[in-house]
């Protein structure tokens, strides 16, 4: 059993967001546990698409359950090739004042979630990013991207 519900490219869209997602975890038994890490991923990747998408259709969010955990899809159309598995490395070891901002999202997205994949459709210009979560510990490997593929 899955849900989804489209979005508007809107910073304030993010109430809303939070609001259906809590909706679907709770009507699909999800563990309230997960949605805090959950509501995070969504918000670093819906914000990033806001800020830099050049899109204006909606952004749809899908949320399914899967054995203890959830697995939760975004799809931006009207995208540009962005593939959030591949960005540049963080170096958190150097004091804040150091660091080149941006990126830090991305950077930790991939520690709290047990996977994320990145797909691209060059023919519908639409962008796709998987990501799961279970209560198992997240393994900071565990990112695929796939170069082309439908939405």
């Amino acid at each position: 059993m899955s849900e989804s519900a489209s979005f508007a490219r809107r910073i304030d869209a993010l109430a809303e967001i939070v609001a259906f997602t809590a909706a679907a975890f709770e009507r699909q038994g999800i563990a309230a546990a997960l949605r805090t890490e959950v509501d995070f991923v969504i918000e670093e990747l819906f914000t990033n698409i806001v800020k830099y998408g050049r899109g204006e259709a909606p952004v749809t969010i899908e949320i399914a359950a899967i054995p203890e955990g959830v697995e939760v899809t975004l799809t931006e159309p009207d995208a540009d090739r962005f593939d959030v598995t591949r960005a540049p490395p963080v170096d958190i070891t150097l004091p804040a004042i150091q660091r080149q901002p941006g990126g830090l999202g991305l950077h930790l997205i991939a520690r709290l979630v047990d996977s994320v994949q990145y797909a691209y459709s060059e023919e519908e210009r639409c962008g796709r990013v998987v990501f799961r979560r279970t209560r198992a510990d997240p393994s900071p490997d565990a990112t695929a991207a796939s170069e082309d593929e439908r939405c």
